[in-house]
Parts: C-alpha cells; structure tokens; sequence
C-alpha cells in the first residue's frame, strides 16, 4: 500500500491546478490578505487541510482503516468588470473540478471518492470574487497504527 501522507496529496493537487496553466499562482496553504498581490496575478488558488474522518472496515482492530479527507480550496479572480471577474471565477470552479474529480491524488487517493463536494460564493470585494470548494477524498490505512511517520 502506497504512503498515505496527506500532505503528499495535497501537493498533487497543488501540481495537478497548475498544469491546467489557468491560474497565475497557487498557494499551498492561505490566501495572502486583500491587496497582497501584484495587480497582474488575476487567478489565484489556495490549498488548505480542512479535516479527516477515520473509520474502521470491520469489527478486526488488526484490519485496514479507511480516512475521508477534506481541503477547501479558495479560488479567486479579479477584474474591475463585476461579469468578467465572476466568469473568471466560474472558470476556476469547473477547472478544478475537470482537473481533480475522479482522480487518484499522488497515487493515494481512491479515485471514486475525489471530488469537488460543495462550493460557496463569497460577496465580492471589488475587484476580487472568492468562491471557496471543498474537495473530498479518501484513502486507506493497511493497519490501525500504518500512519507515515517520515519528515
């Protein structure tokens, strides 16, 4: 069974938004504060671990374990035009999810549980929209005590 080190996962996220070539950076962690960017970074993503919900697969205390993982991933455009800066937005939602639904995240990930789950919309800040997604995934654990303990 591969290493199941969620910041490993998080990290092919991070390559696999990067190679769609639609945002200007990507941040594996927090947004930085209004005003913090460049004026022409105009596509942003950020990558934040949300939560994990770990599960037995039976009554066995020696059998695998399945963890449900959660990361929010905060999307934003920027446009002085109130239309194209929410275009901008909507095409950052469905890329991320064309790029990540139904993928196995650096090989971990079990591909029928990787999607975008929900998403919300934030009240726009001109000239910023945020829409921020949750994606889901799950992974398994061969054992009760199989976490990666490398740095």
């Amino acid at each position: 069974m591969p290493d199941h080190r969620e910041r490993d996962i998080r990290g092919a996220i991070l390559e696999l938004l990067d190679s769609t070539g639609v945002f200007d950076r990507i941040y594996p962690g927090t947004l930085p504060d209004a005003g913090g960017e460049p004026s022409g970074v105009r596509r942003t993503a950020s990558i934040e671990p949300s939560g994990t919900v770990v599960s037995g697969l039976g009554d066995d205390v020696a059998g695998a374990l399945k963890a449900t993982s959660s990361v929010t991933i905060v999307l934003l455009a920027r446009d002085d035009d109130p239309t194209a800066r929410d275009d901008a937005a909507e095409l950052l939602l469905n890329t991320t999810a064309s790029a990540l639904n139904g993928r196995s995240l650096a090989g971990v990930s079990l591909p029928g549980s990787t999607r975008l789950c929900s998403w919300a919309w934030r009240k726009a800040t001109p000239p910023e929209r945020r829409i921020e997604a949750t994606l889901e995934f799950q992974y398994l654990l061969e054992g009760w005590s199989d976490f990666d303990l490398s740095e």
